[in-house]
């Protein structure tokens, strides 16, 4: 009897603590339930919070327009102003843009808006010029430093100005040209394609014409270029595509072709060394690399100084007929290559 009853009594002892578990576990997972509950709805509230300061309603996230850019990053690449100068005027809403589905002009909002960046725009309805070409063209003339600034020597920058075709703030040489090397120079509105074209890894090709002093043996020449040539800039190779001899009607023509070109004070023509009766002779060579007078330095190790230089291609652009001096944009098939 006994022994029954304090069975029975562990039994209920037993029962009693498995419940009061049960119930201590439930609580807790009701108010881990309740504390998840309330967090959600405050997390839901400040959401409703910061959607309703922002216009309201869920946010929306603009699909990137391929093609499309800045309203006053568009109007600054065609030098209408800095970009806080052209965010300016598109807040003041004096920026237009033509539409060709209606055939109207349509006001730009802001800033931020994105048109196309060969859209044609307007300011205070007027037409303003379009983008400025990928590709510009120049044929160098002697005594003119590649450069787009300088105190007291005539420069780049400068020639841009003088054609009133596009600020310094849109294009930039492409590469350089020594001060009395004349021929091809590339402008270009774009820094991707500038670093491509004078990435050494490319290897994209630059010819010349150099007019050297004496008679050139072409086998002799196209072995030293083709091999490598030392130079204080470290060894260089080019491929040598023809050797011409000059004739004195030749050189006296060539010399008369360039107004540029007289400058007493630094010229370096050739009539004094055809005076002492100095053989002279063109020669046509393709580098791709772009060091330092590469050329010059060159051919005047390999016994043949350069007394004239022209670059007459830059990759598949030529500078073939453009007058000295002159700008041309670049053809679509230059432009594609």
């Amino acid at each position: 009897m006994i022994a029954s009853k304090c069975c029975r009594v562990a039994a209920c002892r037993s029962l009693s603590c498995a419940f009061l578990s049960y119930q201590a576990g439930s609580n807790a997972i009701y108010r881990y339930s309740q504390r998840s509950f309330h967090a959600s709805v405050r997390a839901g509230e400040k959401a409703s919070s910061q959607s309703s300061s922002s216009g309201g309603g869920v946010k929306k996230y603009r699909k990137k327009q391929p093609g499309l850019f800045r309203a006053d990053k568009v109007l600054s690449n065609r030098g209408v102003g800095t970009r806080s100068q052209t965010s300016k005027l598109l807040r003041q809403r004096r920026i237009a843009v033509f539409d060709p589905d209606t055939g109207q002009r349509v006001g730009v909002k802001g800033p931020s808006e994105k048109i196309h960046p060969k859209s044609t725009l307007y300011l205070d309805g007027k037409e303003l010029p379009g983008p400025p070409p990928v590709i510009l063209l120049y044929h160098k003339p002697k005594y003119v430093l590649s450069a787009m600034h300088d105190n007291s020597r005539s420069h780049l920058g400068e020639k841009l100005e003088e054609f009133n075709l596009f600020s310094t703030r849109d294009m930039h040489p492409v590469g350089r040209l020594d001060y009395e090397t004349t021929g091809l120079i590339l402008f270009s509105s774009s820094g991707d394609l500038t670093q491509r074209l004078l990435h050494p890894r490319q290897g994209i090709e630059k010819e010349y014409v150099a007019r050297v002093e004496g008679m050139v043996d072409e086998d002799i020449l196209r072995n030293k270029l083709n091999c490598g040539v030392q130079t204080a800039e470290g060894v260089h190779k080019a491929e040598l595509l023809e050797v011409t001899p000059v004739s004195v009607t030749e050189s006296s023509s060539r010399d008369g072709d360039n107004e540029y070109e007289k400058d007493i004070e630094n010229s370096d023509s050739t009539s004094s060394i055809e005076a002492d009766g100095t053989d002279l002779t063109d020669v046509r060579v393709i580098v791709t690399e772009g060091k330092h007078r590469m050329v010059r330095r060159m051919l005047a190790n390999c016994g043949h100084p350069v007394i004239e230089l022209k670059r007459e291609r830059h990759g598949e652009v030529r500078l073939k007929d453009l007058p000295v001096g002159e700008f041309r944009a670049a053809t679509e098939k230059e432009i594609a290559w």
